[in-house]
């Protein structure tokens, strides 16, 4: 029995490494559709090896962590990495045919949009996307009933900049100076803001408030409202 467990064991081992030499192919059609395999491109399509992502070691574990908590994107990051530094994208949508990528997520920023590109589970590249023409003004009644990226409040974690919060989640409801001296912990010259968020379509039973020292969040707060 034991015989049989290593023999099925060295297979599998031949198999992953002969499907990690050949890579993985991707292939276009005439129509733009784009598949990936590890085998050839039928008739008709055009491709391109694709290289697959290596495994995770403790090297880019420190690496994807050190980046994580500076709010920044590499490449070869797993999808779970991308949460934890810049939350929850605004959209997710399949890679098109020129982009070299199965998915892209689309993060809003103040001069436009922040895309990142995967391929499989692993960040493939970045891009920084201006936006083409301003945005239309917005009375202040319309931006009071409709809250932006408020399905995203539960991403707000302490160490994220408060910058990439905001352009995730909108304008708080109401903010308020805090004095350093009555924060734990806090330099006494520190720089601390208060923002408060009330339940809301999307997020409609939960008060979240955070505090923003030095340009990064603080603490988070989330109350149960009914």
């Amino acid at each position: 029995m034991i015989a049989v467990l290593r023999c099925v064991c060295t297979l599998i081992c031949l198999g992953a490494i002969a499907c990690s030499a050949q890579g993985l192919v991707k292939c276009i059609d005439v129509d733009g559709n784009v598949t990936y395999q590890d085998a050839p491109c039928g008739r008709g399509q055009s491709g391109r090896t694709v290289e697959l992502p290596k495994a995770e070691t403790r090297e880019d574990t420190s690496a994807w962590e050190a980046a994580a908590h500076e709010a920044r994107v590499i490449r070869g990051m797993p999808k779970r990495w991308v949460l934890r530094s810049r939350g929850a994208p605004a959209e997710i949508r399949p890679g098109a045919a020129r982009e070299d990528a199965t998915e892209v997520w689309r993060y809003a920023t103040r001069d436009g949009a922040y895309l990142v590109g995967f391929a499989g589970a692993n960040v493939a590249w970045t891009r920084d996307e201006v936006s083409a023409r301003p945005a239309a003004p917005t009375s202040p009644a319309a931006a009071s009933t409709a809250p932006r990226g408020a399905q995203n409040r539960r991403f707000v974690i302490a160490g994220r900049y408060c910058e990439h919060v905001f352009a995730e989640i909108g304008a708080a409801d109401r903010e308020e100076a805090v004095p350093a001296a009555a924060a734990a912990d806090t330099p006494p010259t520190a720089a601390i803001k208060r923002y408060y968020y009330e339940p809301t379509p999307g997020d409609p039973a939960m008060r979240t408030v955070f505090s923003c020292v030095d340009g990064k969040v603080a603490d988070v707060e989330r109350t149960l409202v009914r």
